[in-house]
């Protein structure tokens, strides 16, 4: 069993929908590379994970809970902060 000190909290921050927030234990982000901006593969995040700023590209964020996905959508381009088990997505839009 999972209790909520033990999981990752996620929030979005998007132009025009307010989406709650995720609670998870594994988060899986599509990166973009740093050269070009374009989709470069998908990197996953699990708590106790190391401060980082991510690029994100468009594509598909994949969030679970005992590797079953509780949540996914599909993001554009933005931003991911990482600290403290928590992780800040900005992006444009996001659709579930």
């Amino acid at each position: 069993m999972i209790y909520m000190k033990d999981l990752l909290s996620v929030k979005f921050f998007t132009v025009d929908r307010q989406i709650p927030v995720i609670e998870c234990d594994g988060i899986r982000l599509p990166i973009a590379d740093k050269l070009n901006g374009e989709f470069s593969g998908y990197y996953g995040i699990r708590k106790g994970h190391t401060k980082a700023v991510f690029a994100l590209a468009e594509g598909e964020v994949t969030a679970t809970v005992n590797d079953e996905k509780i949540f996914s959508a599909h993001i554009s381009d933005g931003f991911a902060i990482v600290e403290n088990n928590e992780i800040n997505i900005t992006v444009d839009k996001v659709t579930e």
